[in-house]
């Protein structure tokens, strides 16, 4: 049998990682009010992302978190994703708490590290929100 390859295997933990934060939410009872907004926002984050950079979207999400909305969650769900052990080629050290304090402090190369690790983990998590949060009547 062949050997798995090192990006399977990263993949594969992303994967898992993502699909783990999304049936938490599903199936919460304590998150069914903001289910649709962390699909939403789900979809959302990677392309401001790409659009203003991950300082600027990681900033603004810090300022849209409060009381257990779905950027609070989201926000936390970066911040333990990136102190899990599924990461790729970067990692935030377990004594850092605060997740925008750390992006800003990275200088440009593991910046960009950051931002392709935070995009790849972003991609699976907006696919099972998107396939396992139902969309209300309505919505495309």
């Amino acid at each position: 049998m062949k050997e798995e390859s090192k990006i399977t295997q990263l993949e594969r933990g992303r994967a898992e990682f993502a699909y783990k934060c999304v049936e938490e939410i599903v199936e919460n009872q304590k998150y069914e009010k903001i289910r649709e907004d962390y699909r939403s926002y789900s979809r959302k984050i990677p392309q401001m992302i790409l659009s203003n950079g991950l300082g600027q979207t990681i900033a603004f999400m810090k300022s849209k978190a409060k009381d257990g909305n779905a950027y609070e969650i989201l926000y936390s769900q970066i911040t333990d994703y990136l102190k899990s052990d599924t990461t790729a080629r970067i990692r935030m050290p377990d004594d850092k708490n605060e997740l925008i304090e750390w992006v800003i402090s990275l200088d440009s190369y593991n910046y960009r590290y950051a931002t392709e690790e935070i995009l790849a983990f972003l991609n699976w998590l907006k696919r099972f929100a998107e396939g396992m949060i139902k969309k209300e009547e309505g919505e495309e």
